[in-house]
């Protein structure tokens, strides 16, 4: 997942899409399925990076987890699960590290839960509190309890609960622990929260007792033995919301989701953009196990402020989402009680106010509340620059404010988070018509400057694609000498070359079917290369391919001889290595000196494309200094 994208406004988006399975029933369908006396079949799991953490903590468990396709088995009990041997990574997932630690709070041993640097600064005390109620000792760091946690199980009781604010992750932590308790565990909730765990129970034919009142809910659970279930999850409300939005606040969009979890604690954010005026068609289309699932259309109307409370959306994932749609709407609206998004991946109360404010519209934070004025009347929106801070829901949210922008395009840094939750995400964009692209950045220099070492690093650090473009000449050099055609025969090189189909990797180079990684770098190619490259008709040709090569994964590291110049010459950055010539010898050790001089003539004299700094280039020369130091200097340029 790309670092920083792109996005452009200015055109409708139309079409459907099916969001990831529901992330939080992901995570309870596993939880749940590693402690059943069986085999369960989950299908439609999310496929982000913290239910993969949360799957691979389960086997470190003792669960068997076999993953094919859309297809995910369990097979668990409470005779199998043990404590790890070892920390289990919890990623960026905070659900995932309050869920796993009332599971392993039920288990014999000692558990450390560790999590990336925006989960380590999580407080985790409200989850800590109850499991050490129950018997377990729970330490973390600081009064707050931050990470990494330290679980160790043993005999449990049962207690009764009642969380200080309303946390499905607190509630299912003490959830799972009372299923190894003796006695009753209750779980008190002032105000209701989702309730995937509480169905999951159920259907796994746990001892459990739902029962409302008013505005909260009760629940008792006994110590239980579950049984296996078979499961299809539904797609993502959190992540459906969006698309949602983006329907209602792209002018002439017209978008449908699919088969999105209908539960009544999830659909809040439809209600409000209901009484905004929003224009949704919400049908209710099947029962998949555990509730109800719906399809939403979301066409663009004239949005109206109006007041949202937190109990209307307990997780308050879609506040970032709604908090767009609030800036495109006539008024002001504010969102009250909204405290707990301090506390998130980032502080999402301010975030949503920063980006309000980026878009053109006007957000402040009043104690808990967040209030946008939007602009609607008088005003217009404007792209930006954004800085997610990693936050994935942060970073959706802005990509929906630029593609409601208008003509023009916003720069979304920290994007890469998104790879947490919603991975396909910038396909889904592309598919629904939006445009969203990744930094170019056009890499020149002769043989031996550190092109390929500093773009392959660069790319990694960026999260982008890389093409080596010298990988594809090469490629064709290789063939003509397989095939016995002179590399000086222009017209016989150009015809292979407009008919051989090249796959330039990475990792394998491929040119008809046939791996040539390795032998593209030997003795006979680097003496033939220099000569295929010159010539104009296979210049022409590959040059075509780099460009679609670009278009197709919407920009990326790109290293080459006449990238700035000929092939990119708008690239976001350009970048020319040099280094000093006994430095160059020194790292092309499979090439002479004097092979190395000889293609320098040759690249710098060609009347095709020849080697060449573009005026608008960076100058770095890689002499004596680390890989390190160099990547640091050119990703500089981009911030």
């Amino acid at each position: 997942m790309p670092v920083t994208v792109m996005v452009a406004g200015g055109a409708p988006l139309g079409g459907e899409v099916r969001v990831p399975g529901d992330k939080s029933i992901s995570h309870r369908a596993l939880l749940i399925g590693a402690l059943g006396e069986g085999t369960s079949v989950v299908r439609g799991l999310s496929d982000g990076d913290d239910v993969r953490r949360t799957r691979e903590a389960l086997a470190a468990c003792g669960a068997e987890v076999h993953h094919d396709g859309d297809v995910v088995t369990v097979t668990g009990g409470r005779g199998v699960l043990h404590a790890p041997g070892a920390p289990l990574d919890c990623g960026n997932s905070g659900t995932g590290m309050r869920l796993l630690a009332g599971l392993v709070a039920g288990l014999d041993g000692e558990t450390v839960l560790v999590g990336d640097a925006s989960l380590s600064s999580r407080p985790m005390d409200r989850v800590a509190a109850p499991l050490t109620a129950m018997g377990a000792t729970v330490t973390g760091r600081g009064a707050r309890c931050r990470p990494p946690l330290t679980v160790r199980g043993g005999e449990l009781r049962g207690v009764e609960w009642t969380p200080e604010v309303a946390s499905a992750q607190v509630k299912s932590a003490v959830l799972l622990a009372g299923l190894a308790a003796s006695g009753v565990t209750v779980v008190h909730e002032p105000v209701r929260t989702r309730t995937h765990t509480e169905e999951l129970l159920a259907l796994a034919g746990a001892d459990i007792d739902v029962v409302d009142d008013g505005a909260g809910r009760t629940v008792r659970v006994r110590a239980s033995s579950l049984r296996p279930f078979d499961l299809i999850v539904p797609g993502d409300p959190s992540q459906a919301a969006f698309w949602v939005v983006a329907g209602c606040v792209v002018p002439k969009s017209a978008i449908r989701v699919r088969g999105i979890y209908a539960g009544e604690t999830r659909a809040g954010f439809l209600g409000v953009l209901a009484r905004m005026g929003a224009s949704l068609d919400v049908a209710t289309r099947t029962e998949d196990g555990v509730a109800p699932s719906a399809d939403v259309a979301a066409r663009p109307a004239l949005l109206t402020g109006t007041v949202v409370h937190a109990s209307e959306i307990p997780s308050l994932d879609e506040v970032p989402a709604l908090a767009v749609a609030a800036a495109c709407a006539e008024g002001t609206t504010r969102f009250v009680g909204m405290g707990e998004l301090r506390v998130k991946e980032s502080d999402r109360l301010e975030g949503a106010a920063r980006l309000v404010g980026a878009m053109g519209a006007a957000a402040r934070v009043e104690g808990d509340d967040l209030v946008v004025e939007g602009v609607r009347r008088g005003g217009r929106l404007r792209h930006f620059r954004f800085d997610s801070g990693g936050d994935h829901r942060m970073a959706m949210a802005a990509a929906v404010a630029a593609l409601a922008a208008g003509p023009g395009e916003s720069r979304v840094d920290g994007f890469s988070g998104v790879a947490t939750s919603y991975p396909a995400f910038l396909q889904h964009l592309r598919h629904l018509g939006g445009s969203a692209r990744v930094q170019l950045v056009a890499i020149d220099g002769p043989a031996g400057s550190g092109k390929s070492t500093v773009s392959r690093e660069l790319a990694a650090r960026l999260g982008v694609a890389r093409l080596d473009t010298g990988a594809m000449y090469r490629a064709v050099a290789w063939a003509a000498l397989e095939r016995g055609v002179d590399p000086s025969d222009a017209a016989a090189v150009a015809e292979l070359a407009r008919d051989a189909v090249i796959d330039p990797g990475p990792p394998d180079v491929v040119i008809d079917g046939v791996d040539v990684t390795g032998a593209i770098r030997g003795a006979g190619v680097n003496a033939a290369v220099s000569t295929v490259a010159a010539n104009p008709a296979v210049r022409a040709v590959l040059v075509e391919r780099q460009r679609a090569w670009a278009a197709a994964h919407g920009g990326g590291v790109v290293e080459g001889r006449d990238i700035g110049t000929v092939v990119f010459p708008t690239a976001d950055l350009k970048v020319f290595l040099t280094a000093a010539p006994e430095e160059r010898v020194r790292r092309r050790h499979d090439e002479a000196a004097d092979g190395i001089s000889r293609r320098d003539e040759l690249d710098a004299t060609r009347a095709a494309s020849p080697l060449a700094r573009a005026d608008d280039a960076k100058l770095v020369d890689t002499t004596g200094r680390s890989v390190e130091d160099v990547i640091e200097e050119v990703l500089s340029w981009l911030r």
